[in-house]
């Protein structure tokens, strides 16, 4: 049975203790370090589980014949010199592919991997893939998502699916692909400059 209070006598509760500036501090330090911890493992899993898709939907695309995989990236819009800079070879060798030529199994591999990307885009509703990997990734940077691909950062151009817009995220993207982008890719229209938060960002030039 719980005890009745009579009397109008309230039993004593005792309070907690007012934590100090330096505990609180303290917790607080403790609580940011996780939350870095966690987001480091969530944007390491989603950078998996995008790169794991597209080796999904680049094998599945892998069992088309070569001249069927380039008619599917003609009728996307990209241009040959594109696909051939994608592999890593001429524009002749891609004509002579589309006329039934004989392709290598790892360039084959790389045809399959290019309209794999396709697929994934429009599977995350990125309408007209190639006009978007040709989109600069920032605007004032002279390096668009195409480049990203063909420098074999494909895990940046498939985080910008989600990122894209984000500037903060759309920095730290370009920082793991090249921590001087600032200063070696920045459009001679724009300039680098320390914003007020202590960053530096780009700028159109006045």
């Amino acid at each position: 049975m719980p005890e009745v209070v009579t009397g109008g006598i309230v039993p004593f509760q005792q309070l907690d203790r007012t934590k100090t500036s330096r505990e609180l501090r303290g917790e607080a330090e403790v609580l940011h370090r996780q939350v870095l911890d966690l987001s480091g493992d969530t944007a390491s899993l989603r950078r998996s589980s995008m790169v794991h898709e597209l080796d999904a939907v680049a094998e599945e695309a892998s069992r088309e014949s070569p001249e069927v995989l380039l008619n599917r990236l003609a009728e996307a819009g990209m241009a040959w010199r594109d696909v051939a800079r994608l592999v890593g070879v001429t524009v002749p060798a891609v004509q002579k592919w589309r006329r039934g030529g004989s392709i290598t199994g790892a360039n084959r591999l790389k045809l399959a991997r290019i309209v794999g990307l396709l697929d994934v885009l429009k599977r995350n509703f990125v309408a007209e893939g190639v006009s978007w990997l040709e989109m600069p990734v920032k605007q004032g940077v002279c390096l668009s998502r195409l480049d990203l691909f063909a420098n074999g950062s494909e895990d940046l151009v498939l985080e910008l699916i989600s990122d894209d817009g984000n500037e903060k995220a759309v920095d730290g993207i370009l920082d793991r692909f090249n921590p001087r982008w600032r200063t070696t890719l920045v459009d001679d229209a724009f300039e680098a400059f320390v914003g007020g938060d202590g960053n530096m960002s780009v700028r159109p030039r006045r």
